[in-house]
């Protein structure tokens, strides 16, 4: 809509220049043989022979410029648009590039490590904190799939009934857990009467988050703590632990609801985690930038 006032505007300079050309040629021809061919008196034809030459020749110039400017405009014209679809492509060409960089496959680590750490998903996380208390001596429980209620782990005694702790792990590598999330585990304990809460998050917490926690009976750890709690392990734990938690599909986040691993989709929002089982389960999970590039090429 927008090209076609702007030729509107432009006349015959809008129109392609072989239109304008065609005129030229048209009126000269027109006005310097048909129309005195057609005047039935010579001599009338004759008096009006030079003023239809001049003309002729005007209008050949007139439009045959028309044509050259309008030829020269079409010309930036398709410049412009051959130059935009240049960058455009590099653009893509560049953006798959960078794509096929960050999905290629990293390396399985071969020691812990922060780095290491915040590469895996949240529920390989929440298994590898279990095994993690269980080589230190405690007997652990894994929340099944479908809603945690606030506990991912419970940790008990050896030959105790009842929980000693309750463990909540978020795997949030560039998001701090706030005094929100402190609240909601201090209230879960409250409910199941367990009185120690353990709370580990690979990005870290806000510092009213960590002030509510010393103020209530919530251990806290970050990415980094763990790693230091791991690797104070003896080396054949710590490998075990590694074997543990890198084998297989160690990246790809589960779904909540099903347990199943979650496929890369496109959403209105850009790239999402769908779950399998679609549309039984509907989960959705919005994925961060790192997560959106290594699904990029493989995006259903």
């Amino acid at each position: 809509m927008g090209r076609r006032k702007r030729a509107g505007r432009l006349g015959l300079l809008g129109a392609p220049w072989q239109l304008s050309l065609a005129l030229a040629v048209a009126a000269f021809i027109g006005l310097r043989w048909i129309l005195p061919a057609l005047v039935p008196s010579r001599a009338i034809g004759d008096a009006f022979t030079p003023a239809l030459d001049l003309l002729s020749s005007s209008a050949l110039c007139v439009l045959g410029g028309i044509s050259a400017l309008a030829a020269v405009r079409a010309y930036i014209e398709r410049s412009k648009q051959d130059q935009l679809a240049r960058e455009i492509e590099e653009g893509r060409k560049k953006a798959m590039r960078a794509a096929t960089i960050a999905a290629a496959p990293k390396p399985v680590p071969t020691s812990w490590s922060l780095e290491a750490l915040q590469r895996l998903e949240w529920k390989r996380i929440e298994l590898l904190c279990a095994r993690y208390y269980e080589l230190v001596g405690f007997r652990t429980e894994t929340q099944a799939s479908g809603p945690d209620g606030g506990i991912d782990v419970r940790l008990y005694k050896l030959d105790a009934a009842a929980p000693l702790a309750l463990v909540q792990c978020k795997a949030w590598n560039t998001r701090q857990v706030g005094v929100k999330e402190m609240r909601e585990l201090l209230g879960v304990m409250a409910h199941a009467r367990v009185g120690r809460g353990i709370f580990v998050a690979t990005g870290g917490y806000t510092h009213e988050a960590l002030a509510f926690a010393r103020a209530n009976p919530i251990q806290t750890l970050d990415g980094q703590a763990l790693v230091d709690k791991i690797t104070a392990l003896p080396p054949e734990a710590q490998a075990e632990l590694l074997g543990m938690a890198f084998k297989g599909d160690f990246h790809t986040p589960s779904c909540p609801s099903c347990g199943v691993k979650l496929r890369a989709r496109v959403g209105k929002r850009g790239g999402v985690w769908g779950c399998r089982n679609y549309p039984k389960c509907k989960t959705l999970i919005q994925m961060t930038g790192q997560d959106a590039a290594q699904a990029s090429g493989k995006a259903t």
